[in-house]
């Protein structure tokens, strides 16, 4: 449960550093200027891939929740 607990951590971290990354960047790696709509659909992106790491999380806890009985 402690590792779980740390991994979480260490993603959350690095999720919302790469959500702060993405929200002040100027232009993008293939050299595309962002405006604010454009930073509005790449979060919009990287929010369903974080619902998704979510939900991988959440199922990891109930296997280890699961397993300790």
């Amino acid at each position: 449960m402690k590792a779980w607990k740390i991994s979480g951590s260490i993603v959350l971290f690095l999720y919302v550093v790469i959500s702060v990354f993405i929200y002040i960047r100027k232009v993008d790696g293939a050299g595309v200027v962002q405006t604010p709509e454009m930073r509005n659909i790449t979060l919009i992106i990287w929010g369903v891939f974080g619902l998704i790491i979510l939900i991988g999380y959440l199922i990891w806890l109930e296997v280890l929740k699961h397993s300790k009985k």
